[in-house]
């Protein structure tokens, strides 16, 4: 009597213990899944939301070349707007730039902005646009981009389009 007794406790207790593994596993494989492939998600490295430091590339866009290279910061603010400056032009050359930004699926952010140039005089030059695809890394803190540029007169009117690619490192 007393051994089926601890047989049926220790097969109990055996059970017991893995229901409660397979339950962890379980439960720790939802919570990874809910915080990558969530639309806000849980954690803050997992998005593009946040300060970038960058280096961008100027590239001629039929061979790929490098033309010129220069540093950046990005903002990618929550809710889907952004801000960007970069030393590409001395600061009285241009303003910071201003944009929108969206999520296309995992890992992918499409991005847009807006900023003003200026002549030497400080007249107004016109705008530049850039529309650019960001390529998150899996530990969320770089990204690989690429981007067209539009260089815009006064007039609206297109005067220069380029290429671009940059990387970013998430600033922390």
């Amino acid at each position: 009597m007393k051994n089926k007794f601890i047989q049926s406790a220790a097969g109990t207790f055996l059970a017991l213990m893995m229901l409660f593994g397979a339950t962890q596993i379980i439960v720790s494989g939802q919570e990874g899944e809910t915080a990558v492939d969530s639309e806000k998600p849980a954690h803050f490295s997992q998005s593009i939301e946040g300060v970038w430091q960058t280096t961008v590339t100027l590239r001629n866009c039929v061979t790929g070349a490098p033309m010129a290279t220069f540093r950046g910061l990005s903002t990618f603010h929550e809710g889907g707007t952004m801000s960007e400056t970069a030393a590409s032009s001395g600061p009285a050359l241009r303003s910071p730039a201003h944009g929108v930004w969206e999520r296309e699926r995992r890992g992918v952010y499409s991005a847009s902005f807006i900023f003003l140039r200026f002549n030497p005089d400080g007249t107004f030059a016109g705008t530049q646009k850039t529309t650019a695809t960001n390529i998150l890394s899996g530990n969320g803190n770089t990204y690989n981009s690429t981007a067209s540029v539009q260089v815009l007169g006064p007039d609206n009117n297109v005067l220069f389009t380029g290429c671009a690619t940059a990387v970013g490192t998430r600033f922390n």
